[in-house]
């Protein structure tokens, strides 16, 4: 029941491989915008919080890995492993939105 259950789950994903790849590209560079935008562009950065640095650094490593024309490019394994990278990412990100909620969102000069 289970190895029937995971060759259809990886059929599906080799049928649909490049929405999902696509969709990931769309969500990552995304992500990346933003993060700059809200973080680098407001001094936060300056100010000695790293979680932003994690974040992108994230971000730009699931870019590397979309962008790299890797032999295992079409198994679910490394799409899920790029998706968890990127899901690292994204609580790092939502920790920096949330620190900078909870200081205002002012800078100090």
């Amino acid at each position: 029941m289970g190895q029937g259950m995971h060759f259809r789950i990886d059929e599906s994903f080799k049928k649909y491989m490049v929405i999902f790849w696509a969709n990931l590209s769309r969500l990552n560079n995304l992500l990346i915008i933003v993060n700059i935008t809200m973080f680098f562009l407001s001094g936060l950065v300056a100010q000695g919080y790293y979680y932003t640095f994690y974040s992108i650094s994230c971000f730009v490593f699931v870019a590397i890995l979309i962008i790299l024309p890797a032999p295992f490019i079409g198994h679910l394994w490394f799409y899920l492993f790029n998706l968890l990278i990127e899901f690292i990412g994204i609580y790092f990100l939502i920790a920096s939105i949330i620190y900078w909620v909870r200081v205002g969102g002012q800078v100090s000069t």
